[in-house]
């Protein structure tokens, strides 16, 4: 693998761990939004929320995952 695809690679994972936090800040913002919102809901706000915030982290990770394949792939890092 050359340099600049290393350096993209890295640029990457670094964009993605952003991402990660922004994720984690802006589900931190909604749930407290949520708070303040309730009234007389039925359905369970939120636990429904936090379920697709989960499900962007989960998200975000099999991202993560296949960064790290091809990586591997390409003999950037070693096989795991």
């Amino acid at each position: 693998m050359s340099i600049d695809s290393k350096t993209q690679i890295s640029a990457i994972f670094d964009q993605l761990l952003a991402l990660r936090e922004s994720v984690g800040d802006l589900q931190e913002m909604e749930e407290q939004r949520v708070r303040s919102l309730r009234g007389h809901q039925t359905v369970d706000v939120d636990g429904s929320i936090h379920l697709l915030f989960l499900k962007l982290q989960e998200d975000i990770a099999s991202i993560e995952e296949a960064l790290a394949s091809v990586a591997e792939a390409t003999g950037d890092i070693p096989k795991l």
